[in-house]
């Protein structure tokens, strides 16, 4: 019965569990499944704009059980399944417990302090690459034989390499890698320590009732504040485009973007769909206005970071389609150095990054 994974099972029932809340409670949901950025926010997501300026910290506690899609959610509950079977009973589920909700905190951490503001984050998988972390570090028990040492170190280097890897190369793209940095970090520390007790892993304590304990009180707490917060982000949320109404084409994006734009002022997607639509026809001017209302709009936004980073790009290519070179550069140095791949694309092209 002690090799059975009762804990990585149960964590991962939990994990279901919330996502179908999740669901039930969200004010929008896109056709490939994703949950509304508003409703994440609402829900308990976190961001430097949210957790540092706004002093919403119970965010920290929330956002590493949270899920965005359905496959967000199943790629983390496989890594969680396969990582925690050869862990769980290895390291004791004292010591499984203390891992997940120790690197649940430091992917927080890591998150907040690698990504920009007007980032909105979700998921377990800080949690999860700190249980990989401790599963390659524990694979090296001296008292283990070589096919069980060889099968560890392939599980935690088959999840941890393109859990981290990426971090060498700018982490461009919609993961969390500086969350996973930080879980592998807290779970390798925490792995380390029965090290120097001479590879014991019971002479410290392996109970998982005072851990999970204390990891369910302070989540509930951070529900309360969630709950006392939720009516007003999802009151602010009708303002901004609904997921399943984002354009999802080009020709969507000019045949659609005065209808948004009348009907989500606020949302700086709306304007940034017209400055494109304005680009299409050629009028530069009248592109650069909505472009900069969109630049504007995104900087007081919570969830703005890519949009403006977007709109700082498209500006950069109307300067420089006016010949104004100089301003072109000096405005993509931002958008060259953020991780959206497809922007930073466009400027390479026209040679305005570097």
């Amino acid at each position: 019965m002690a090799d059975i994974p009762f804990l990585t099972i149960g964590l991962i029932f939990g994990l279901l569990l919330i996502f179908a809340l999740q669901r039930s409670l969200a004010i929008d949901i896109a056709p490939d499944g994703s949950l509304n950025v508003r409703s994440l926010i609402a829900q308990g997501a976190s961001g430097y704009d949210l957790v540092v300026e706004r002093g919403e910290w119970w965010r920290i506690g929330l956002a590493p059980l949270l899920h965005g899609s359905g496959w967000h959610l199943i790629s983390n509950c496989v890594a969680l399944f396969i990582v925690g079977v050869r862990l769980e009973s290895l390291i004791g589920r004292g010591w499984f417990s203390l891992i997940f909700v120790a690197s649940a905190v430091a992917g927080e951490a890591g998150s907040l302090l690698g990504n920009g503001s007007g980032t909105v984050g979700v998921g377990a998988s800080g949690a999860i690459t700190g249980l990989i972390a401790a599963l390659f570090v524990a694979s090296f028990d001296p008292e283990a034989d070589a096919d069980q040492t060889i099968s560890r170190l392939k599980t935690s280097l088959f999840f941890g390499v393109p859990a981290l890897l990426p971090l060498a190369f700018g982490a461009s793209g919609n993961v969390n890698y500086y969350a996973h940095a930080g879980g592998a970090l807290a779970g390798a520390a925490l792995a380390i320590m029965p090290w120097l007790a001479f590879w014991s892993y019971d002479s410290l304590p392996r109970s998982a009732s005072m851990t999970l304990l204390a990891g369910f009180i302070g989540s509930l707490i951070c529900a309360g504040f969630a709950a006392a917060h939720y009516s007003s982000y999802m009151a602010d949320a009708v303002h901004y485009i609904r997921a399943s109404e984002v354009p999802s084409k080009a020709d969507e994006i000019v045949s659609r973007s005065s209808d948004l734009v009348t009907r989500y002022p606020k949302d700086p997607r709306a304007h940034l769909f017209r400055a494109i639509s304005f680009l299409e026809q050629a009028n530069l001017s009248a592109a650069e206005t909505e472009t900069r209302t969109a630049m504007s709009l995104a900087a007081s936004d919570v969830a703005g970071g890519p949009v403006r980073v977007g709109a700082q790009g498209l500006m950069a290519v109307l300067m420089w389609a006016q010949g104004r070179n100089s301003e072109a550069k000096a405005m993509a140095v931002e958008p060259c150095r953020a991780k959206l791949a497809d922007v930073r694309r466009i400027l390479q092209k026209q040679k305005l990054c570097g």
